[in-house]
């Protein structure tokens, strides 16, 4: 048993029971309640144009002579600081390298703070043998004997890969000279090219991240606009029945990839509530502390947790999915509206 979202994977699941030529059934389980919390989920992974110009902003540094140069992302840290999920990071980091214009190439992701202590040859003799030694003295911050410093920083001096010098560090741990602790896990790549107008390529990577999203919610809602119209409007005639509606189904999933729209049989998600916008900003006004965009009013107000504002904290508040019924889209621009008053300015 599962849940599916989409016709695509329904059809490769039902499919798989009749590989051994015996008769066989699916059955379908709807629940509305189940529609709303999937439909929210689908803006789980959406992304603002601010994040993503914030994070370009990072991505290349502003010294136009980085081309070249291997820089890195902590993973984690990234995360909440863009309040984008890694993978969607790691998306938008594939676009970068495989788009029409190759800004740059991605490395194997690995550790890139390293704390290293020095054993057996004195530290500037070893220094003296060892050029990844001098560097790392160079760049790194001593204190009590272990020297912290990071690795592509040093892997740039030296005009090597980050795992290029890892192994270097690896033969001299196996050597007696050097231990060393790695953490840190974060994604490397070389910058092949600075891009001239950041604020164009965040319009443009926002509206391509814009697109999947508006994508997957119309696939979920193909996939539930049948199950309802099977469950609650099927006439039951043309081979359909109390229990059976194996004829319509196959009609309407015919239709779906003969790219034919039908009607919109499951009209559930409200477009405006009479309490939203008060309720936004009585949600500002007791969370004054906090530094909200309206995506990230949204997702509290339809309980999608995000590595800024994860369940563990935000979830105790009583606004906390209370408009998964209202349009994603509909609260996040009451939340525009609201946080424009409360700050005083725009938002974007």
């Amino acid at each position: 048993m599962d849940i599916l979202i989409v016709k695509a994977q329904k059809i490769e699941e039902i499919g798989r029971a009749g590989r051994d030529g015996r008769l066989s059934y699916c059955h379908l389980f709807y629940d509305d309640e189940m529609y709303f919390k999937l439909r929210s989920l689908m803006y789980s992974e959406g992304v603002d144009e601010y994040a993503v110009n914030k994070f370009l902003s990072e991505v290349f540094p502003a010294d136009k002579s980085s081309c070249g140069k291997i820089c890195s992302l902590i993973k984690e840290s990234a995360s909440r600081r863009f309040d984008m999920k890694e993978e969607v990071i790691l998306t938008v980091l594939t676009r970068l390298e495989l788009g029409d214009v190759q800004y740059l190439h991605l490395l194997p992701q690995t550790n890139v703070t390293c704390v290293l202590n020095f054993y057996k040859t004195p530290t500037v003799s070893l220094a003296q043998k060892v050029s990844a030694i001098a560097v790392i003295l160079k760049r790194s911050e001593n204190r009590h004997g272990q020297h912290t410093f990071d690795l592509p920083t040093v892997a740039n001096d030296m005009g090597v890969t980050p795992v290029e010098l890892t192994n270097q560090l690896y033969d001299l741990k196996l050597k007696g000279e050097i231990t060393y602790e790695m953490k840190d896990m974060a994604y490397c790549y070389r910058i092949l090219e600075v891009p001239t107008d950041l604020l164009s390529l965040s319009a443009d990577i926002t509206k391509w991240l814009s697109e999947v999203e508006s994508c997957k919610v119309r696939k979920m809602d193909a996939m539930f606009n049948a199950a309802y119209f099977a469950v609650n409007l099927c006439d039951k005639m043309n081979g359909c029945s109390s229990a059976d509606h194996t004829s319509c189904l196959q009609r309407i999933i015919l239709d779906y990839f003969a790219g034919i729209d039908n009607i919109d049989f499951c009209k559930k998600i409200d477009q405006s509530s009479p309490f939203l916008r008060a309720d936004i900003k009585v949600f500002l006004q007791s969370n004054s502390h906090a530094r909200f965009t309206p995506r990230a009013v949204a997702r509290v107000m339809h309980g999608i947790a995000s590595p800024a504002y994860p369940y563990t904290i935000w979830g105790k508040t009583h606004f906390w999915g209370r408009y998964t019924k209202i349009d994603f889209k509909v609260v996040m621009e009451a939340a525009k509206e609201e946080l424009k008053k409360f700050v005083g300015k725009d938002i974007l």
